[in-house]
This record gives C-alpha cells, sequence and structure tokens, in this order.
C-alpha cells in the first residue's frame, strides 16, 4: 500500500472557498494540498510543476474550469481532475468531462464525501453528485448519438461491462454481477476504452449513455 499522501491543487477564485478546502485537508493524513490557483493558466501552470495526484477545480472561474480542465491534464497527465461547482449545468459538465475531467462534486458536498472522492481520483475512479448525473444523464438522452459501427466492434461481454461502467460500478461489482474475476473485468474495461477511443470510465459512460447503449439494456 502506497503510504505517500495523495498530493492535491486546489484551483478556484474564492479565497474563502480555498482556506475552507485547506483547513479540512489538513484534518486528513493520507491527503496534502500541494499548491492553490485562483485562475485557469495558474492552475495549468502549479500543476505542470507539482504533478499532483489530484486537482480540485471550480468550474466557473477566471478562464473556465473547463479550459482549466483541459490544460492541466495536457500539463500534467497523471492529475486527475475533480470540478467542484454551483451549478448543475449539464452542458458545460459534458464539456468538462470531454476536456479530461474524471468526476463532479456540487459545492454543498460535505468534508468526508469530498475526501473519498479525492481518495477515489487518485485510483482513476470517478464520482458524479447524484444530481449531477441525473441532469447529466438527461442531457445525454437528448443529444445526437455517436456512430453504430463503433459499438458493433465491441464483444457482447464488452457492452455488457460498459453498460454496467455506465452504471457507475467498480471492477470487483461488475464481476460479481457478471459472474466473472475481476482480472478479467479489467481487461474487458481496458479492451472497451481502446475501442470507443476514451481514455477513462467516465467518457466510457457518457459514451454509454449517448449512444443509446444504456437505454438499450435496461
Amino acid at each position: 500500500m502506497n503510504s505517500q499522501p495523495i498530493r492535491v491543487v486546489i484551483a478556484d477564485d474564492h479565497i474563502l472557498v480555498r482556506q475552507g478546502i485547506r483547513a479540512f485537508l489538513e484534518t486528513y493524513p493520507d491527503l496534502s494540498l500541494v499548491g492553490e490557483a485562483d485562475d485557469a493558466a495558474t492552475a495549468a501552470t502549479l500543476c505542470s510543476q507539482q504533478h499532483p495526484d489530484v486537482a480540485l477545480v471550480d468550474l466557473v472561474m477566471p478562464g473556465g474550469g473547463i479550459e482549466a480542465t483541459r490544460t492541466i491534464r495536457a500539463a500534467s497527465p497523471q492529475t486527475q481532475v475533480v470540478l467542484l461547482t454551483s451549478f448543475e449545468d449539464a452542458q458545460q459538465i459534458v464539456a468538462a468531462v470531454q476536456a479530461g475531467a474524471l468526476s463532479c462534486l456540487l459545492k454543498d458536498v460535505d468534508a468526508d464525501a469530498l475526501a473519498d472522492t479525492l481518495r477515489k481520483a487518485a485510483r482513476g475512479e470517478a464520482v458524479l453528485h447524484p444530481r449531477v448525473a441525473a441532469k447529466l444523464m438527461d442531457a445525454l438522452r437528448r443529444g445526437s448519438e455517436p456512430g453504430s459501427e463503433v459499438l458493433e466492434s465491441l464483444s457482447q461481454r464488452e457492452r455488457e461491462v460498459l453498460t454496467l461502467m455506465a452504471e457507475g460500478l467498480s471492477n470487483q461489482h461488475i464481476a460479481d454481477r457478471l459472474g466473472i474475476g475481476e482480472k478479467t473485468v479489467k481487461t474487458h474495461v481496458s479492451n472497451v476504452l481502446g475501442k470507443l477511443d476514451v481514455s477513462d470510465r467516465t467518457q466510457a459512460a457518457v459514451y454509454a449513455w449517448k449512444s443509446g447503449l444504456k437505454q438499450r439494456a435496461q
């Protein structure tokens, strides 16, 4: 087990928000704040220097959270981006996910849930606030469908795995649901990401909903 604390950068233009997050991080020994930024450009520069495990990014700030996400991921690909927002704007959240964001939380999240999300992000696991997820799924259902030829390239088992990924299930839960080994699930997940040409589970889940696969499976 990695004994090093999870290194976090905060990007938010409200100093009181940053102070509050800083104070809460200090209460968790496995989380370490390594820098703060108040705009997108500063956040990208800071991440390129510090290479944190996670960047906690305000969706609405100077330069924009979407641009911050894009530039952070370009400057430090190993840094996972968790969006923090007061607004349930599905269009912006979809754009942020497409830019590389892993998770999205509302600012009314409690400290323990935020800490858990940061830990999951460091492991590459996505978290969406339930209200955000509901709006996001509704927006994607009304969106255009990706080409069916990509879905046709997936095996039946890979489609089943993708459908369960769209429900937010972990590899272990997918393995339990399908009655197969977790290592087998990891192989299927890797194949799915490769065939869909996406970089993470969140983007794969978005694809599943937008393509209609998730609805057809219900």
